[in-house]
């Protein structure tokens, strides 16, 4: 059972009967290679070698897909020979970045810098062209790193709290957005909602779509879609230069909202950020940028920055790399192509250490019973530090829409009578979300006040996803020896007042002086780490 993309007229997917021989011959060695045994490979290497010609771009693609993958079995088998003959045949930039390095490893430099050469002279992409004048720098030129690591090198140091880690990401986004601006999560998926959305009536009401089983534009897989809609991607990106471009995707937005389709996923499709990227980024980068897109999409689908950075109404970009992570060639040349195009772009190289101005929100429920799924929250209080300094409070019951159990009344002393006239959850939701803002969740065995609420978000068809401290854990590794690390326990043997034990906002507060403990301790090392390097 497949779904179909429920459109009804369709287009012919092969201009004649040549390309579509063609393109059936070598798809059928990429499936077939799909087994790895040399038989099969040996057998694909004459298929592909002896195969039909290439009368068009999406028919010699394959071929050099074919040839690529092929290629490098035999490099890895020792057969250099048959490998650098199907590098040859396949003549793609893949290929031919394989080519140069198996001449190069077989000691035939002279032939490598002069296919280098052409490759910088006459690249088939932005990618060729950095793997060429890198490679050529390295080899011939005396340079000993990489363009890869001299960049990664270069990027800004940005200190974010180790709880983060996991998703260097969010955190970089809590510490920009700290320094003032609005930062949005956009890697790849801004931009190509941002294309589907300016060209939706070229991609999707144009017969584009070859049968009920395509989702993503034939045009796009064969590099067509520019040639075949020159005039009105001409007209869409002088609509971008002048600054008209909203327009065009709020139109979109209404009339085909929901829509499915295989460029992105309208449930993912942040309207702010688009439309500050619109407005803030430069009118002609962004056409520059889009009509690379509309040339390659392929080649420019992937390797955008992770994060938008939106400041006084200008748009930059933030690639974020965590230690130990690599930036990958792709990554490089968008980064690149944003630059040449006037749109800041850059790297921002993660310091994982306690954050004093991180700010953590130390959280408390009580509820019905210990079922998260069954069972209901009667009361949240939290307590938001930074700096060790409790900078906000926030309190609500909430009506659990069932009756609270004689033994919970009798352990938190919340009644029935207390929460019937209390908000029910969705009508505090965004309230305290608004609190979490980009805190660090905690709790005294958080898992339980975590699952409850991210339980509560999760019937709201919303998500609830934060970085977590337990402080029954931190206090466990931070001060060992105690029998007991209750929450009742904890306060009585450090002095912690807990008048009202079981009741939200009172255990919050009693669980914050517990946090302080332990991030005081977090703070003295890192003090110590830096006293040590200096």
């Amino acid at each position: 059972m497949l779904r179909t993309n429920r459109e009804t007229s369709f287009s012919a997917r092969f201009a004649d009967a040549d390309e579509a021989h063609a393109c059936f011959h070598y798809s059928r060695v990429l499936d077939r290679i799909e087994v790895r045994s040399a038989d099969i490979y040996q057998t694909a290497a004459a298929a592909i070698l002896n195969g039909p010609p290439r009368t068009t771009d999406y028919a010699a693609d394959l071929a050099a897909q074919a040839a690529c993958q092929v290629g490098q079995f035999f490099e890895k088998q020792g057969d250099k020979d048959l490998a650098e003959q199907l590098y040859r045949f396949g003549g793609s930039a893949d290929c031919r970045e394989r080519l140069v390095r198996l001449l190069y490893a077989k000691g035939d430099k002279e032939a490598a810098e002069t296919l280098l050469r052409d490759m910088i002279d006459d690249p088939e992409s932005d990618d060729e062209h950095v793997f060429a004048t890198d490679f050529c720098a390295r080899k011939f030129g005396g340079r000993r790193t990489g363009l890869c690591t001299e960049l990664l090198r270069s990027g800004r140091t940005i200190v974010v709290d180790d709880m983060h880690r996991g998703n260097p990401e969010a955190g970089v986004a809590s510490v920009l957005r700290r320094q003032g601006g609005q930062v949005y999560f956009a890697e790849n998926t801004l931009w190509h909602t941002l294309f589907g959305l300016l060209f939706w009536d070229e991609l999707f009401e144009s017969g584009q779509l070859h049968s009920g089983f395509d989702w993503i534009p034939h045009c796009l897989r064969d590099r067509t879609f520019h040639r075949r809609f020159a005039q009105q991607i001409d007209d869409k990106l002088a609509e971008v230069r002048s600054g008209n471009a909203l327009p065009i995707v709020l139109r979109t937005v209404a009339a085909r909202s929901g829509r499915p389709n295989g460029i992105f996923a309208w449930d993912l499709v942040q309207m702010g950020a688009l439309r500050a990227l619109l407005e803030g980024a430069g009118a002609d980068g962004l056409a520059e940028i889009f009509q690379a897109i509309c040339e390659d999409f392929r080649g420019m689908r992937d390797g955008f920055p992770d994060l938008m950075h939106v400041r006084d109404g200008k748009v930059s970009f933030i690639e974020v790399k965590a230690e130990g992570d690599a930036i990958r060639r792709n990554q490089l040349t968008r980064l690149r192509q944003l630059e040449n195009a006037g749109i800041p772009a850059e790297i921002g190289r993660v310091d994982y250490r306690f954050d004093p101005e991180q700010n953590y929100v130390v959280v408390d429920i009580e509820t019905t019973g210990a079922w998260s799924s069954g069972d209901r929250i009667t009361e949240i209080g939290a307590v938001k530090i930074r700096n060790h300094q409790v900078v906000d409070e926030w309190h609500s019951l909430v009506n659990p829409q069932r009756s609270i159990p004689a033994k919970i009344v009798e352990l938190t002393g919340i009644t029935n009578q207390m929460v019937r006239d209390a908000p029910v959850f969705h009508e505090i939701a965004d309230s305290f979300m608004a609190f979490m803002g980009d805190g660090i969740f905690v709790a005294h065995n958080v898992n339980f006040d975590y699952g409850f609420l991210s339980g509560e978000y999760e019937r709201l068809e919303r998500r609830f996803r934060f970085p977590k401290l337990c402080t029954c854990v931190g206090m466990r590794r931070r001060f060992p020896g105690h029998k007991s690390y209750g929450l009742g326990k904890l306060c009585a043997i450090y002095g912690i007042e807990l008048e009202n034990h079981h009741r939200a906002l009172c255990d919050a507060r009693a669980a914050a002086r517990l946090l302080n403990l332990i991030n005081k301790k977090r703070d003295d090392v890192v003090s110590t780490e830096a006293e040590q390097a200096a």
